[in-house]
């Protein structure tokens, strides 16, 4: 994301409630008890006390991830509800590339000045909702005023079943298959194109490409999908499953998945390409496989297997597809040719 700021949202409109910020933590406190439960199975004292007392049956997964104002969204295009989502989306999509199954988290959350009630309890809304579907529990966290609006989160989760394995990138051996897993119209780029595209013009972004904003503002978490994954590398360690999600696109995640020394043939069939994805390349006269490949905050599952798992691999987890082939060698190819493209990276220039 570009580094320059939009104009900042009028912080003058008043709603019918809530108009205006919350003016003491006890009054945000109650809001958040009032969208998030008190208490869960995982907490043994319910939320409330300096730390949380968590029942733990074993092995934990924990991840953390950052979502900040001008970072990774702006308000100018992001509802407060699609901020509260996409913030805990992308945890529970680590937890899910593990092949865990989520079950708490906590978060850090810094609210600007401006930033009203009816705002704050709209993103908290999403969050719950999300939270909600997969059943886990805000164990607790930290509130605090600042210049833009900032969270910060911390997921855990449990293995599938005690004997699940932890699925970690790494595994792959020259001859192993590269796959990704996603869920209804998906496909590496479509998040890309719904960020440039809002970036450019957000009515025009909302008309023109739907699912692309969608993906982009409202990634769906994987969580059975990476489940399923971690059931079938429990029957079948010969697969040699590796796995992580696909957050920075397929050039930067590539070389992280399969490890030092190898390098992969992937093939990207433009025509096989989300449709928005498509629209995206031909109207600004780019190669739809190169932007796909480019990629970056897609959330799809992106993960190498034995090929000779590949078939029953595909049975167990249906939303997989095939996208190339792991080699011993440095050069990354895409379809055939030289893959140059560099993805996204925080500290690049």
């Amino acid at each position: 994301m570009r580094d320059n700021s939009p104009p900042q949202p009028d912080c003058t409109r008043t709603h019918a409630d809530d108009s205006q910020p919350f003016t003491s933590e006890d009054g945000l406190l109650e809001a958040l008890n009032s969208i998030f439960p008190r208490t869960h199975p995982l907490l043994l004292d319910g939320r409330g006390d300096d730390c949380a007392q968590l029942r733990a049956s074993g092995r934990l997964y924990v991840s953390t991830d950052i979502f900040l104002e001008h970072v990774h969204f702006r308000r100018g295009y992001f509802s407060p509800a699609h901020i509260g989502h996409k913030a805990l989306a992308v945890n529970l999509s680590d937890i899910a590339a593990c092949g865990g199954r989520p079950t708490g988290f906590s978060m850090g959350l810094t609210l600007p000045p401006c930033f009203c009630a009816r705002e704050t309890k709209d993103l908290l809304a999403g969050m719950a909702r999300l939270a909600a579907d997969y059943e886990i529990a805000l164990a607790g966290g930290d509130i605090s005023r600042g210049r833009d609006l900032g969270l910060c989160l911390t997921i855990w989760g449990e293995p599938a079943f005690p004997d699940a394995p932890f699925l970690r990138r790494g595994q792959a051996r020259p001859g192993h298959v590269l796959f990704l897993s996603g869920r209804g119209e998906f496909g590496p780029g479509l998040a890309r194109a719904g960020l440039l595209s809002l970036e450019a013009n957000p009515a025009q972004a909302e008309r023109l490409y739907p699912a692309a904003c969608d993906a982009h503002r409202s990634p769906i978490p994987l969580v059975s999908e990476g489940l399923a994954l971690a059931q079938f590398a429990a029957a079948h360690p010969e697969a040699r499953i590796g796995l992580m999600d696909l957050s920075d696109g397929l050039a930067r995640d590539l070389p992280r998945l399969i490890g030092p020394n190898l390098a992969a043939r992937v093939t990207l069939d433009p025509e096989a390409l989300p449709g928005d994805v498509k629209r995206f390349a031909k109207a600004h006269g780019l190669d739809p496989a190169k932007f796909a490949y480019i990629g970056g905050e897609d959330y799809l599952l992106l993960g190498s297997c034995a090929p000779e798992a590949l078939d029953a691999l595909r049975a167990a987890a249906p939303a997989l597809t095939p996208i190339g082939e792991v080699y011993a060698g440095r050069r990354m190819l895409l379809n055939g040719h030289d893959a140059l493209g560099l993805g996204f990276d925080h500290f690049a220039s």
